[in-house]
């Protein structure tokens, strides 16, 4: 969004959400510049995530990469199935790109990991588009993590079964359903993915556990 507007992210309330949360985080949005990741690194982001600037310059991406390293260095294929059974890449510079073509030019880049979202399932909790999947991992090989169209947990364990996912991402199943990433978790394990859950902790035990240990719970 940030990119369609012309502007920069909002490093102030980027950081604040940064400081809330204990899980590595991935910021994108308006990022043009190799000062950009700079910026966003040095407020405590783990990744940093490219779209827009790598349609125009994908050679951006060989130049991050160099500065910092490929394993913070994200890229956002969103993809969308049109009429004509063919899958393009999502983008708002009105370009017209053929999806896989784009992959297969961009594959040799030197880049950490894609969060492939299909645009078609995004929001409809009706299943991952698994066909999109199995297809994007046979040219791209580094980690893939996908995203758009979890709706129950029948819906992780198809994905993980009938790909090679290592990786997922859900939005609305959080918001609009009574599942936890806990239950999601058990889900996948349930196909043979290793896992990793923890155990259910409720606040008196965490309190118990830092006040033994001495430490200030509020």
């Amino acid at each position: 969004y940030a990119s369609d507007k012309n502007r920069k992210m909002n490093l102030q309330l980027a950081k604040l959400i940064i400081n809330e949360c204990f899980m590595p985080v991935a910021l994108g949005g308006g990022i043009k510049t190799i000062e950009d990741i700079h910026d966003l690194l040095a407020i405590g982001a783990d990744k940093v995530v490219l779209k827009s600037k790598i349609i125009d310059d994908p050679e951006f991406i060989n130049k991050a990469s160099q500065v910092f390293g490929n394993q913070c260095i994200t890229l956002a294929i969103d993809a969308v199935k049109q009429d004509d059974g063919k899958y393009y890449l999502y983008n708002r510079l009105n370009k017209t790109i053929e999806l896989f073509e784009f992959l297969d030019h961009i594959k040799s880049y030197n880049f950490g990991e894609i969060i492939l979202t299909s645009v078609n399932n995004d929001g409809m909790m009706n299943g991952f588009d698994i066909e999109l999947v199995n297809k994007v991992e046979k040219i791209i090989h580094v980690s893939i993590v996908v995203a758009g169209g979890a709706g129950n947990l029948d819906h992780f364990k198809a994905l993980f079964s009938k790909s090679h996912i290592e990786a997922v991402g859900a939005a609305s199943i959080f918001h609009f359903t009574q599942y936890t990433p806990r239950d999601i978790k058990l889900a996948i394990a349930s196909v043979g993915k290793p896992v990793r859950i923890v155990e259910k902790m409720y606040i008196p035990k965490i309190s118990k556990m830092l006040n033994q240990k001495k430490i200030v719970f509020r």
